[in-house]
């Protein structure tokens, strides 16, 4: 925190600085109000920041917030349409249960980008849901063995 803190001190105006402190905050008990604050400070400073937003999603997510993800996802979509971005907005989508609107994200991610690993992981994903299949599950039935998939966290670039 000592140090989110000094680089605020050093660069006022910088909205990864603000990001900083945001992350620090959200690890301290009952920090995640003012990690709100300065997050949504960073986004005011650079609104189309998308480490800013991805982070304050992740942070969320830590606190288990989903709704307020979509709306920080959606907010930020207006501005900047990224396919990470989408993607992430439909991982969100499935585990509020909200198939056809994670469908639909998916598929935005993948015209912006078809070779979009995380969206490509999260439809398939999606589609094992909608049969009534746990995707978390580690047996594999019929078709799928051998199948190695990764539903691991997607690195996030601009």
């Amino acid at each position: 925190l000592n140090s989110a803190k000094e680089s605020l001190q050093l660069m006022p105006r910088n909205p990864k600085a603000f990001t900083l402190v945001g992350l620090a905050m959200a690890q301290l008990p009952e920090g995640l109000e003012k990690a709100k604050v300065a997050f949504e400070k960073a986004r005011q400073l650079d609104p189309q920041c998308s480490e800013t937003v991805m982070e304050l999603v992740a942070v969320l997510m830590q606190h288990e917030r989903p709704v307020e993800c979509v709306d920080v996802l959606q907010s930020f979509l207006r501005l900047r349409d990224l396919d990470f971005v989408h993607s992430r907005l439909g991982d969100l989508y499935v585990q509020l249960h909200k198939f056809s609107q994670a469908l639909n994200e998916y598929h935005k991610a993948l015209a912006l980008n078809s070779q979009l690993e995380s969206a490509k992981a999260g439809l398939e994903r999606l589609e094992k849901v909608m049969k009534g299949i746990d995707p978390d599950s580690m047996e594999r039935e019929g078709g799928d063995e051998g199948e190695d998939l990764d539903f691991g966290t997607p690195s996030y670039n601009d």
